[in-house]
């Protein structure tokens, strides 16, 4: 019964389009509803402690760090020294995002801060 209360909870509450991490939420309250267990300090506790977490927080601030390079213009530089090398060739724009891509990835050690630079870039160039 446990497991179709969980269940019920968590689709129920994805049907109705709430996001998922507050769907899993739900769910586990209804599921400490049902077994007697339901206690609002634990639920609060887990809450703050599955925000108190560092690799998350990291992600924002990667892309803080991309969105700086970005204004800096150090992206952009990369970007013309990756056209500079295989812009010529036939494809060149697809050559240029992978080059500056190694050449970004190589600089901040992040694949977020990564993604944030390459896409905006290379977005820049190929609508020109």
């Amino acid at each position: 019964m446990t497991i179709a209360v969980f269940l019920g909870a968590l689709l129920g509450a994805m049907a109705l389009g709430i996001p998922i991490a507050f769907s899993l939420l739900l769910c586990g309250a209804a599921l400490m509803w049902h077994m007697d267990m339901f206690d609002a300090q634990i639920l609060a506790q887990n809450v703050i402690e599955g925000s108190n977490s560092f690799p998350l927080l990291a992600v924002p601030f990667f892309m803080l760090a991309g969105e700086i390079m970005n204004t800096g213009g150090l992206s952009r530089r990369i970007v013309d020294f990756a056209m500079a090398l295989v812009g010529h060739i036939r494809g060149g724009l697809g050559y240029v995002t992978i080059l500056a891509a190694c050449l970004l990835s190589a600089l901040s050690g992040s694949a977020v801060a990564d993604a944030v630079n390459t896409s905006n870039n290379c977005f820049q160039v190929n609508s020109r």
